[in-house]
């Protein structure tokens, strides 16, 4: 699965209050979820003071849109990455070190 290779080794990520931890975790649910069609509306980045990172370069990435996984209705979304900076003598990526993802549908 290409989409984990995003995501650091230690990653987690909370979706709709549910925790996933690790890379086998992370492989399982993503190859579970049904076809979906993501529409994002909003996108923000912001840096993290490295004082609160341990002198790690950080980017906080807020998302909202919209998502329609097959043979279900239209959902609303909120998703918030930490991206983390990490450097090899080899090269420099930025990884997903959390993420949280959330339905925001409203009552009718």
């Amino acid at each position: 699965m290409q989409l984990t290779k995003l995501y650091r080794d230690t990653a987690t990520l909370v979706w709709n209050g549910s925790p996933v931890a690790g890379q086998e975790a992370l492989i399982k649910f993503f190859d579970m979820l049904p076809t979906s069609e993501f529409q994002v509306n909003m996108i923000d980045c912001q840096p993290v003071h490295e004082q609160a990172t341990q002198g790690q370069k950080t980017v906080l990435v807020v998302t909202h849109g919209s998502v329609k996984f097959e043979g279900n209705k239209l959902h609303y979304f909120n998703q918030q990455f930490l991206l983390t900076l990490h450097t090899t003598t080899a090269n420099s990526v930025w990884k997903i070190a959390s993420d949280t993802f959330r339905f925001q549908d409203w009552a009718a």
